[in-house]
């Protein structure tokens, strides 16, 4: 899985550079994977603007590998290199610091990122992205693993691939929708317009989820590439199971109690500390209604309790003057 080049039936010999940049899946693999890497270099105040030549100090190869690991790649490098062995001396660190890691890297030197050698240069970022993003256990396919889950989430829109499966847009908004309810209002928000559908998931997701768009609408509907959809799709995988961590509770426990807060508010935002009407909330479950406590705390907030008796997905909602506020009902899974 080395080179990126082989998820796709092209003999890298049938091209020029400018012929090989210029194919739309590498277009799309490069703008992706840059923006992939500048979410985790934002942290080390780094950047890179082209993927090319954005690794060619090694410097930013190794501040990406620091923070996505949280391990030291060097303790002493080059911090301004000027010439190429210095370059190369760097990019070389990392990639020793990957091969430690266990990761297999066939036929890439540090001269061929110095170089900017793209194909080998995608190449390399995908096998990262593979360990560190998409987490996938050896021996075990990333692809099918990270399939088999997004299947579960919307088993309604049979997908099959990560490319013109969600070309649609559609797919994307529900898988959004399925981990985090509440966002949209499907199938009624759809259009035809597959560049629209697929601009409103991402816009939500990132919004609601805070999952970056490293993948432009246009790109997933147009020119869909699995290599990017799976690296964009894997972050919602990655907040689904951050929700089911937090959602998690011992089997032992016969009642679970939870505290939910209300702020009030007017219709532009502000915070309102006195009068305004009362709220009223409810909960339900798999069983039915749950008791729910609404408590006046005076100044402008009110905590709702409620005991939820076993595990399964329960709806917290809360109405003022018979109309559910922004958001309500509100989603709790407990497993």
């Amino acid at each position: 899985a080395l080179i990126a080049l082989l998820e796709h039936n092209n003999n890298p010999t049938d091209y020029t550079m400018d012929d090989y940049e210029n194919l739309n899946w590498v277009r799309v693999q490069k703008k992706t994977f840059t923006r992939w890497c500048n979410t985790y270099l934002l942290e080390k105040r780094e950047k890179i603007e082209d993927l090319t030549t954005g690794l060619g100090d090694g410097k930013a190869l190794i501040a990406l590998l620091e923070q996505i690991s949280s391990k030291t790649v060097a303790p002493v490098y080059n911090k301004n290199p000027k010439i190429r062995v210095q370059k190369i001396e760097n990019v070389n660190f990392s990639l020793e610091f990957l091969k430690n890691e266990g990761i297999k890297l066939v036929g890439v030197g540090g001269g061929d990122i110095v170089d900017g050698n793209l194909k080998l240069i995608l190449g390399l970022i995908w096998t990262i992205i593979l360990r560190y993003q998409i987490q996938v256990a050896e021996g075990n396919s990333a692809r099918q693993e990270l399939l088999e889950w997004v299947r579960s989430q919307i088993p309604q829109y049979n997908i099959n691939n990560f490319a013109g499966d969600w070309a649609s847009g559609r797919a994307i908004c529900a898988l959004g929708e399925a981990i985090h309810p509440g966002q949209m209002n499907l199938p009624h928000d759809f259009t035809n317009d597959a560049v629209a559908n697929a601009h409103m998931g991402m816009t939500k997701a990132e919004e609601n989820m805070n999952i970056p768009m490293i993948l432009d609408a246009e790109d997933m509907a147009n020119a869909p590439d699995e290599l990017a959809n799976m690296t964009y799709i894997s972050y919602y995988r990655d907040y689904w199971q951050s929700m089911m961590e937090k959602m998690a509770w011992p089997e032992a426990c016969s009642f679970l109690s939870f505290t939910a807060h209300v702020q009030a508010a007017t219709r532009n935002g502000n915070i309102k500390t006195t009068g305004g009407d009362n709220f009223f909330a409810s909960v339900t479950g798999p069983a039915g209604d749950v008791p729910a406590q609404v408590l006046d705390v005076g100044n402008g907030t009110y905590n709702v309790s409620y005991q939820l008796p076993g595990s399964g997905q329960y709806a917290v909602s809360v109405k003022i003057q018979g109309k559910d506020i922004r958001g309500s009902p509100f989603q709790q899974i407990i497993q």
